[in-house]
């Protein structure tokens, strides 16, 4: 009955400023929708080469040639970081020796007839040894293009021999050889996705609004946590502290007491935080209810040991709070919550296994997946492990801040 009251007192330490408890409630909706709306195109987009050109000889100047010099203008991954400059094969070559370009591919008079010929007169790509990277780039590139071509070739000549070998006159060969290398050629050409861009994580496939929940969620929870870490140093300085240790309970009760009132508050805005923010912004909530609260009661206890070792190292310093807010900031950016988790330094994704952000984090974008093979269990377990370490750093600090 004792420790009930105690949690009850400790619950209405909050309701004295319900103003900030109600901001930390919306704030995080907020937050979400413009992350998911704002800022996701730029965090979820990298580019690991600097910007570059390269000059571009078109010495035959077809509509086919000129699709080609498209192609690298047009490509989406290459927008904005290369420059094509068209011009003859002798100024290509002094761009060249002026170090102004990183290659240069000159397509030889006559190309475009000798694909149809079957001759086919060599593109020509000339590197910049001192920008290697980058000719590297672009040569793959050409190979790429030119192996299209070489395809469509391919299947000019597959229709040739088709209709030659079913009995065609010549006129009709002549009908259909023209047909054929304007629709496979056009085709092979007119591709604008040579490469298929994809990004290696093993974060589950989630929408922007259900990982923006799942990343902010928790440091706000953090947050209303941390406003409960001043209330063992108010009482120090009011002097109640003294007078509980002379009350009939013994002082465990109330610490008891106070991380209970804090795990439960935090539980129950992890859970209106996660399902509001699922409700507005249509999140997966197909998951079982059961892994839903196994999660929400981990994340709750872990953020209650984080804010009770706060409020304990608050019998020590005035700046404790202060230290909270930064720690977590600092907390949420190791732990993948601010920037993606797959785009940091290996070391950092290293340190970020002792956080209990990037946990909670990683545990309920399992749960919006709909993946029903992947288990929150070695989440949990993370978080239930970091929680026990804080609270027996917590506990083990407390005799010495009696003493103070």
């Amino acid at each position: 009955m004792r420790l009930l009251t105690l949690i009850g007192k400790e619950l209405t330490l909050y309701r004295r400023d319900i103003k900030a408890v109600v901001l930390l409630l919306i704030m995080p909706i907020f937050f979400i929708w413009l992350f998911a709306q704002v800022l996701s195109p730029h965090l979820f987009t990298s580019r690991y080469s600097q910007a570059f050109e390269i000059a571009f000889a078109d010495e035959d100047k077809t509509f086919n040639t000129q699709m080609i010099s498209r192609q690298l203008e047009e490509l989406d991954y290459m927008k904005g970081f290369i420059t094509v400059h068209k011009t003859t094969e002798a100024k290509a070559i002094e761009m060249l020796k002026a170090n102004r370009i990183a290659g240069a591919i000159i397509i030889p008079k006559g190309f475009t007839a000798s694909l149809y010929s079957g001759d086919n007169y060599p593109v020509t790509f000339i590197g910049n040894r001192t920008q290697k990277e980058q000719a590297d780039q672009i040569k793959n590139q050409l190979i790429s293009a030119m192996n299209d071509l070489s395809a469509g070739q391919s299947g000019v000549k597959a229709v040739w021999h088709t209709v030659r070998d079913g009995g065609a006159t010549p006129q009709q060969l002549d009908h259909v050889m023209k047909d054929s290398v304007m629709d496979f050629m056009m085709q092979a050409l007119g591709r604008n996705e040579i490469y298929e861009e994809v990004t290696l994580t093993s974060m589950p496939q989630v929408r922007f609004p259900e990982y923006f929940t799942s990343a902010l969620a928790i440091v706000f929870v953090s947050f209303l946590g941390i406003r409960g870490s001043r209330s063992l140093a108010e009482e120090q300085e009011l002097g109640m502290l003294s007078r509980f240790r002379t009350a009939p309970f013994g002082m465990w009760q109330i610490f008891s007491g106070k991380f209970l009132g804090m795990f439960l508050l935090l539980w129950v805005q992890t859970a209106l935080l996660v399902i509001g923010a699922s409700l507005l912004f249509d999140n997966y909530l197909g998951a079982q209810a059961g892994s839903f609260l196994l999660l929400f009661t981990a994340i709750a206890f872990t953020v209650a040991a984080w804010s009770f070792l706060l409020a304990v190292l608050g019998l020590f310093s005035k700046g404790t709070e202060l230290l909270g807010y930064i720690g977590t900031f600092l907390l949420a950016i190791i732990g993948g919550n601010i920037y993606p988790l797959f785009s940091l330094s290996d070391s950092l994704q290293t340190v970020s296994e002792f956080t209990f952000t990037r946990w909670a984090m990683q545990g309920m974008l399992k749960l919006f997946s709909g993946d029903a093979s992947l288990s929150v269990w070695p989440e949990v377990s993370m978080l239930l492990i970091i929680g026990g370490v804080l609270l027996a750093v917590s506990c083990a600090l407390l005799p010495l801040a009696r003493r103070k």
